[in-house]
């Protein structure tokens, strides 16, 4: 289990069996999920965009 959010043990990355042919990267808050990756280092960003946004960062999700 790796905490990349500082100090803050709510944040977890752990490899995890969700139904790929491999385990992959999952990215929790709490225990609870906030995504998936196949790499561990887009897991991280997951979790470091979500403890942004529970900071009260603005964070641009996807731009077409």
């Amino acid at each position: 289990m790796f905490h990349p959010v500082g100090k803050d043990k709510r944040y977890t990355v752990t490899r995890e069996h969700i139904g790929k042919e491999k385990p992959y990267f999952v990215a929790r808050f709490c225990g609870e999920w906030i995504g998936a990756s196949a790499f561990f280092d887009s897991a991280v960003m997951l979790a470091i965009g979500e403890s942004a946004r529970h900071n009260g960062a603005l964070t641009i999700e996807a731009v077409e």
